[in-house]
């Protein structure tokens, strides 16, 4: 059964003008370290732009799926956006996400995740009980 869905469209100027301003500490708050390795193969600061939106959005879409906000105890931290060999985006989540998450009474994440030159959208479905 679906009990949330959730969408976040971001324009990339803002995360652009966040990355310029602040660099590593930006950084440092948003990604995990898997994260930031992944970051790291991004050769060009254009696809490092596109990554960090894209994380962004993803993640503010997951809150949005589950009716909450990162006031509601999360972090950006506690929210992993991993993609496999193909490049598919997968939800890796900290174990007390993990629990919130449970209790919240989610089982399991669809997650996709587009972009243009200038935006960035994330979607998520989430089942559960």
């Amino acid at each position: 059964m679906i009990r949330g869905i959730g969408t976040d469209l971001l324009d990339k100027k803002r995360i652009e003008n966040l990355f310029l301003l602040y660099g590593e500490k930006f950084i440092n708050k948003i990604l995990s370290e898997r994260e930031k390795e992944e970051l790291q193969q991004k050769k060009n600061q254009d696809r490092q732009i596109s990554y960090l939106s894209n994380n962004f959005a993803c993640k503010e879409a997951f809150l949005k799926a589950l009716g909450l906000g990162f006031s509601e105890g999360f972090s950006f931290k506690d929210i992993e956006v991993l993609r496999n060999r193909k490049g598919a985006p997968s939800l890796q989540l900290s174990k007390k996400a993990c629990k919130k998450v449970e209790t919240l009474g989610f089982k399991r994440f669809h997650i996709t995740i587009s972009d243009t030159e200038d935006y960035s959208l994330a979607f998520i479905v989430g089942e559960g009980k």
